[in-house]
């Protein structure tokens, strides 16, 4: 006989994993740019599991992309990142919430805080890519073309992107 303790884990466990299934289902909604979908999922997703902050961030994306509510969504993604400030996808989260409400230089700083926790995170260097942000040369002091921080920077990305010995 299952004790009302265990019966109630049980109805928590299967809550949790119909939230989860509604936030993983929000986030292919997201890719696929079916933003007001994404929305309903997220909502659903936030009322199963109220405690599950990460959910907020990506229910702020959504609310600036469905429905244009940019203070809104910021304060969204900003309660995500008060609860779980390690995670480098709530600061990106932020940096698109910015980038849809027209705070370029906003968004730049929410990008490059999200690669302060993790520098190989794909989705913020793409972003600041896209918006033209170039890292500061090696030697400040020279210029950008001069041809020593040419040969270093071009040395630094090499060593960058060739993989480590197993």
């Amino acid at each position: 006989m299952i004790s009302p303790k265990q019966r109630r884990q049980k109805q928590l466990a299967v809550v949790g994993a119909i939230g989860r299934e509604h936030f993983l289902t929000g986030v292919r909604m997201m890719y696929a740019c079916r933003y007001g979908d994404a929305l309903v999922h997220f909502q659903e997703a936030v009322m199963l599991e109220p405690h599950s902050k990460g959910y907020l961030s990506y229910l702020g994306v959504a609310v600036a992309h469905a429905e244009r509510k940019y203070s809104d969504a910021e304060q969204l993604c900003r309660r995500a990142i008060e609860a779980e400030y390690h995670r480098p996808e709530h600061y990106y989260n932020l940096g698109e919430v910015h980038l849809l409400a027209g705070r370029k230089s906003d968004a730049m700083k929410c990008f490059n805080q999200s690669l302060s926790w993790n520098p190989n995170f794909e989705a913020a260097q793409d972003a600041l890519r896209k918006l033209g942000v170039r890292k500061p040369p090696v030697l400040p002091m020279l210029s950008r073309s001069h041809p020593v921080n040419v040969i270093l920077g071009r040395a630094l990305r090499k060593k960058a992107r060739r993989p480590l010995p197993a």
